[in-house]
């Protein structure tokens, strides 16, 4: 996570494969006429409003969809860190699911992903009080480990990067201890991470540069007093990497007041995370194609990957299953629209949109003309409408038109802004890109820690993302920019 026609479209049922309906023979179809299963020649009637289908859309996921039972089944294998074996499974579980709803070109796609492990040891304490005070740490992504027994080190406070660049230095052979909270006076909670997660990505490599001997950095919650520190990616670049970790916000605040007082604070930490050769892992790809122009594709996904500390049911499973419910409620109700509709599930986005990159450079290599590509990545929370890159004027209308389809909902809420890590390459390509953008006050609360699990997922506000996302992508394929 680093965002009206009056045409009609054209269905299929799917156990036809060279019929083509009309919009008609659709609707009786939905309304449960009986068919037969020999080929129907296109019937011409009276126009039928886009509505009435995208209502169908919304009625087949909010009351007889899957999004709930698969994100359990998916969950289920545990973890997915990049690179990893629950990785591996996460791969898996999604060619059989692809598979088992009859969706098309079901493929996988190479990527050359790194290897990164925490180990089974995580401990810190500060060690210049009259007794050892334990704090609550996790490694951060890409950290390297201690010695054996750890290091011990002064800890220096600092609030930005820019402090540590002004100390030099005076850093050297230090712990820095980067202490900025996310602001809680921004109600898009997603700009208060912004604001605050340089600490964490770049902060780390800095210190390094500077002589540090570890980093600690405050976790990236919205929770001011928490147990539970939470991870993520840091990146060294160039940098020797030193270990660097996630500090709880609760005990972020207890080493805080220790080191107002006078006397120099001190910690030991311990970490056993490592980098192993980098591996191979797969995009996974699915698709429905167009019945009239097949070359044109709208793509919807989101990340197969997870860090370790949870199952990730809100980061990403939740736009795991949301993805794969627009094809499988588009199969359900035979709809085939004008243009491909293709789901690509994204491997290693936690360590920096690795799949994502492939997958436009494989995209531009075989010249594949993707014009709209939207993702969830922002949890399974109520969906409130879409943020939209590279749109031009006309296209931005176009999109913005197509909110009363989706006041039932409730996620009108069409907006310029940044789309996701994960389609955001695609704007090279042409692409409009698109972020489900979702009610985000309590996201962060559970983000890359140990509390992101199926039960901290509202199974309603799981469909009716996946019935925003299906009807915004069914619009676009079917009417195009």
């Amino acid at each position: 996570m680093i965002t009206a026609c009056k045409s009609c479209p054209f269905s299929m049922r799917p156990r036809i494969s060279s019929a083509v309906l009309s919009i008609g023979m659709a609707l009786a179809i939905l309304a449960g006429t009986s068919a037969t299963s020999q080929a129907v020649p296109l019937l011409v009637g009276p126009p039928v409003k886009t509505s009435e289908l995208t209502e169908k859309i919304v009625e087949a996921i909010l009351n007889h969809g899957e999004t709930w039972s698969n994100l359990g089944s998916f969950v289920s294998k545990g973890p997915r860190l990049c690179g990893s074996t629950g990785a591996d499974q996460a791969v898996d579980w999604a060619k059989s699911r692809l598979t088992s709803y009859g969706f098309e070109r079901i493929s996988t796609q190479s990527v050359k992903v790194p290897h990164w492990v925490r180990g089974t040891r995580e401990v810190a304490s500060i060690t210049s009080g009259a007794s050892p005070v334990s704090l609550r740490v996790t490694a951060l992504g890409q950290s390297a480990g201690t010695p054996a027994g750890g290091i011990e080190a002064e800890v220096v406070e600092v609030k930005s990067l820019d402090e540590v660049r002004k100390l030099g230095s005076k850093l050297r052979g230090k712990i820095v201890f980067y202490n900025r909270p996310m602001n809680p006076a921004m109600a898009n909670t997603f700009e208060a991470y912004g604001a605050a997660v340089d600490q964490r990505s770049s902060g780390p490599a800095l210190a390094a540069r500077n002589g540090a001997v570890a980093t600690l950095v405050r976790s990236m919650t919205t929770l001011a007093d928490d147990a539970h520190p939470h991870t993520g990616i840091t990146f060294f670049g160039n940098t020797n990497p030193i270990p660097a970790a996630a500090i709880s916000t609760h005990d972020a605040n207890v080493l805080a007041g220790q080191l107002q007082g006078r006397a120099p604070v001190r910690v030991r930490l311990e970490l056993s995370a490592k980098r192993l050769p980098d591996t191979t892992s797969y995009n996974v790809m699915g698709e429905i194609t167009g019945a009239e122009i097949p070359q044109e594709i709208v793509l919807v996904g989101g990340h197969l990957d997870s860090w370790d500390l949870s199952s990730g049911a809100h980061d990403d499973g939740a736009g795991v299953v949301q993805s794969i419910e627009v094809l499988r409620a588009f199969k359900a109700l035979g709809l085939r629209p004008k243009r491909t509709v293709r789901v690509v599930l994204f491997m290693c986005e936690e360590f920096g949109g690795i799949g994502a990159e492939e997958y436009a450079a494989a995209a531009k290599s075989r010249s594949e003309n993707h014009i709209f590509a939207t993702e969830s990545d922002r949890g399974g929370f109520r969906a409130e409408g879409f943020s939209i890159e590279n749109a031009s004027p006309a296209a931005l209308k176009k999109i913005q038109g197509w909110a009363p389809y989706l006041a039932s909902l409730q996620a009108t809420s069409i907006i310029a802004g940044s789309s996701g890590t994960d389609v955001e390459p695609l704007n090279e390509l042409g692409a409009v890109t698109l972020d489900l953008l979702t009610e985000s006050r309590h996201y962060f609360d559970f983000h890359h820690s140990d509390l992101d699990e199926m039960q901290v997922v509202n199974p309603k506000e799981l469909s009716q993302g996946a019935a925003a996302l299906a009807v915004i992508t069914f619009l676009a394929a079917d009417q195009g920019l």
